[in-house]
């Protein structure tokens, strides 16, 4: 049985200590990283931009998808490549300039393109597939090199400085995302300006993580062996886990589609964002402390949560629909921590990216369950979407269970 390492005690000034210059560049990218992720986040801003597109919600669930999928999917295909590289940084470099292309493209055609809906549309949509086409080709370099120049005892502290201030600033942020789709502005002007805002954002974090001083490494002698996970039991666990927690988040687009189709709540998307962000950064002082002791107690507890959300729709009043988000920046904040840190020290140095792209893509397949839970929703409606969100995060507390223990 796999046992990763225990981690001494945490504060948040041993979390915010940023004099090691790799460990700062990384924290402060995940901060921009954060506001770009909050002027374009894809669950409430991309989602509510579609909709107000009037496009269908089996595609409105493809747009987080695409996001997802495209981040994830291509690392298995790319991981014998980017092993032999002996500075992972230089991809990394070179494939932000595409990203930032794409998410100004989706910019420049919601100032343009206006009058012509399904221009509008193709450019945005365009624009999203070229930024997650070149978000997977720089993934894998990211965590390689995060993985190399962060020591294994300041992972869960690195991953927690990033989510606790550009939460807190993705929160300040979502008041501005509020004021801004309040503008007496012809739509989508208000939207456009919100994408500028994250191609500015993202294009800055990019540039930042690229100075990160990465050390040089010689080519492993063997090809990357992508069957070598397999035949970890501990691994196959922890896939079959993170599978069922993909197909149980075919339901997180579709709140804010909830809040906007079935509650008339378009203006409050702003709020909402404030409140998904504000329970993201608080939660992480608690995830945080519990990742001392091991990720599979933050995996738990995130799984207990989100079983909990997909329920609340039916039975809050509307006044009282910002619950669901605060519940679901918690539960998303604990997942994401403890299976990117899970991950990373589960696997053998040696082996490092065979674990990180066969897990990644696997995972990142199971990201169109959102394109599943728009048909859902189109043929069944909203409780069938919910009910089977609620069965799946289910089964991932009960399989969660057999996870190796850290510590």
């Amino acid at each position: 049985m796999w046992k990763g390492p225990r981690e001494g005690r945490s504060t948040i000034l041993t979390i915010l200590d940023l004099r090691e210059r790799n460990y700062r560049l990384a924290v402060v990218n995940g901060w921009l990283v954060w506001l770009g992720d909050t002027f374009l986040n894809p669950n409430i801003v991309l989602a509510g931009f579609a909709a107000k597109l009037g496009a269908p919600a089996s595609l409105i669930g493809l747009l987080p998808a695409l996001l997802q999928a495209g981040g994830m999917v291509p690392q298995a295909f790319l991981a014998p490549w980017v092993a032999r590289l002996p500075r992972k940084i230089v991809l990394y470099r070179k494939v932000a300039a595409l990203r930032l292309l794409g998410v100004l493209l989706m910019a420049l055609s919601a100032f343009l393109l206006g009058p012509w809906p399904h221009l509008l549309f193709l450019g945005f949509l365009l624009g999203l597939l070229l930024n997650a086409l070149f978000t997977g080709v720089s993934s894998l370099p990211f965590w390689e090199v995060v993985a190399k120049t962060v020591p294994m005892s300041r992972r869960a502290a690195l991953f927690s400085a990033r989510n606790l201030v550009g939460g807190l600033l993705a929160f300040l942020a979502g008041f501005l995302v509020r004021v801004i789709l309040a503008l007496p502005l012809p739509f989508p002007l208000p939207y456009a300006l919100l994408f500028a805002l994250g191609a500015l954002a993202f294009g800055a974090g990019w540039y930042l993580f690229g100075l990160t001083e990465e050390p040089r490494e010689e080519a492993p002698p063997q090809k990357v062996d992508l069957l070598a996970p397999w035949r970890d039991p501990a691994f196959r666990r922890y896939l079959r886990v993170r599978l069922l927690l993909g197909l149980g988040g075919m339901a997180e687009p579709f709140y804010a589609v909830f809040a906007v189709r079935r509650l008339g709540q378009g203006a409050e998307l702003g709020l909402y964002l404030s409140l998904y962000a504000l329970s993201f950064t608080l939660s992480n002082l608690l995830w945080a402390r519990m990742a001392e002791r091991g990720s599979k107690g933050v995996l738990q507890a995130g799984a207990f949560l989100a079983v909990a959300t997909p329920l609340l729709p039916f039975l809050l009043p509307p006044s009282l629909f910002g619950v669901v988000f605060l519940l679901q920046g918690a539960y998303l904040a604990a997942l994401g921590l403890a299976t990117t840190t899970y991950l990373l020290n589960l696997a053998p140095k040696e082996e490092r990216s065979a674990y990180i792209g066969l897990a990644n893509t696997l995972a990142g397949l199971f990201a169109f369950s959102s394109v599943l839970g728009g048909a859902l929703v189109d043929l069944l409606g909203f409780p069938a979407l919910f009910l089977a969100a609620f069965a799946f995060y289910a089964l991932a507390l009960w399989v969660g269970r057999r996870l190796p223990q850290e510590g």
